[in-house]
């Protein structure tokens, strides 16, 4: 096993825990070749929902790319206005 850090924003919050606030992140503990989709799939979020992804501050459309120990994941939904 090993942890990341996960950051949701927007309305993506709603899937971490109860308690999160607006800016923090929290930690999950998550198996050896654990991916990007197997993380969104665990939290509940579906693929479209994850407009941006970004792993230790990169942004990636890899869902496949496989977590290491210590990443930092950011999900941002996607943005409207004009």
């Amino acid at each position: 096993m090993m942890n990341i850090t996960v950051r949701l924003y927007a309305t993506l919050r709603k899937f971490g825990p109860p308690d999160l606030k607006i800016g923090e992140s929290f930690k999950r503990e998550i198996s050896r070749n654990f991916n990007v989709q197997d993380l969104l799939n665990q939290l509940g979020i579906e693929r479209e929902q994850a407009k941006i992804i970004m792993i230790n501050g990169v942004g990636i459309t890899d869902v496949y790319y496989i977590l290491k120990e210590n990443d930092e994941v950011a999900i941002f939904p996607p943005v409207g206005g004009g």
